[in-house]
């Protein structure tokens, strides 16, 4: 057995053998099950969730400090008053090419072995 934590929004889950999502919930009897099996088993069979780091394709079109808008970009070409062209170079240098993309695995939190201690 195995299990996977995920975390959407700050709300964990944890994923069992590739197939069962079950809830952070002390009330649910696959939770309690789970933190039996760390408990006897150790936190070897748990890991953390998913760490993806965009790369810069995504952050130049979707981060705050992107691209403007179409709209917001021909507006400061028709002004041409260079504003633009370094604006399209600030975003090109905080984001470069060079930025793939990755995906690492987080710490697993310490409200596992919390959990594990209380049983």
């Amino acid at each position: 057995m195995a299990y996977k934590l995920m975390t959407s929004n700050g709300v964990y889950s944890i994923i069992k053998d590739n197939s069962l999502t079950i809830p952070k919930d002390l009330g649910n009897r696959h939770y309690q099950e789970f933190l039996q099996d760390v408990k006897n088993n150790g936190m070897s069979i748990v890991t953390g969730a998913d760490v993806v780091t965009p790369d810069y394709k995504y952050q130049r079109l979707n981060e705050s400090d992107g691209y403007k808008s179409f709209g917001e970009q021909l507006d400061m070409q028709y002004k041409n008053n260079g504003s633009w062209e370094s604006h399209i170079a600030a975003v090109k240098s905080k984001y470069p090419k060079t930025n793939t993309g990755s995906t690492t695995v987080a710490e697993i939190p310490s409200w596992v072995q919390e959990e594990v201690d209380k049983l």
